[in-house]
């Protein structure tokens, strides 16, 4: 009996020291990779969305701080103002928000003063491959890197938008069509439509465009 037993434990350890060496020997790159799930998360998060938290989350607010300076196909094709004013818009205080722009104000000589890497920074979330030149905005101090202006400007109004298709372009990647009416939604204005990529850290707009 104790003979079995010893070959049984025998038996136990070899098999647990195979079983690590095979880990061992696994390319650490894979297990690095995500499984499927796990990259189209965040879209799968946003259809979750009703349509109108889609449009409210994604288009229409844009639309009433941009208008149609922010159309484009490419990011690189984004003027440097209206990336600008993203930023302002993007950054506002909203109801019940933090008022993240604070960490800007400077109380000495009331101004705010935003370091050019932070409008990349949130930029960035947004955008690929824009092109972003702080000499084109007013205040640029090109000495410290930062823009000295005394407001960053309010947001305000409404929009009358509508869904009209939504399309999963990839397992991170959704079209979004939108019709913008009047106050009493009984006549389109124009209609836009937005390519939006969803990743971990957001979603970026790879292209807006306005409907024919």
């Amino acid at each position: 009996m104790r003979k079995v037993s010893y070959l049984f434990l025998i038996m136990l350890v070899t098999a647990s020291l195979l079983s690590g060496c095979a880990k061992e020997d696994l390319p650490v790159s894979e297990a690095n990779i995500p499984s499927a799930p796990a990259m189209a998360q965040p879209l799968a998060q946003a259809l979750k969305l009703s349509d109108e938290e889609l449009v409210y989350e994604y288009c229409s607010g844009i639309d009433l701080a941009l208008a149609d300076n922010l159309l484009f196909t490419q990011a690189k094709d984004i003027p440097t103002e209206t990336l600008y004013i993203f930023f302002c818009y993007i950054t506002s205080p909203s109801e019940g928000s933090e008022n993240i722009q604070e960490q800007w104000h400077n109380k000495t000589d009331d101004k705010y003063h935003v370091p050019i890497a932070d409008i990349e920074n949130v930029l960035n979330r947004y955008f690929d491959g824009y092109h972003f030149d702080p000499a084109q905005i007013d205040g640029y101090q090109p000495q410290t890197k930062e823009i000295v202006i005394g407001g960053l400007g309010g947001f305000g109004g409404g929009r009358f938008p509508k869904l009209v298709s939504k399309e999963q372009l990839s397992d991170d990647t959704l079209k979004l069509t939108v019709d913008y009416y009047d106050f009493d939604y009984t006549e389109v204005f124009y209609t836009k439509v937005y390519t939006i990529r969803f990743t971990e850290e957001g979603s970026q707009y790879l292209s807006i465009q306005k409907a024919e």
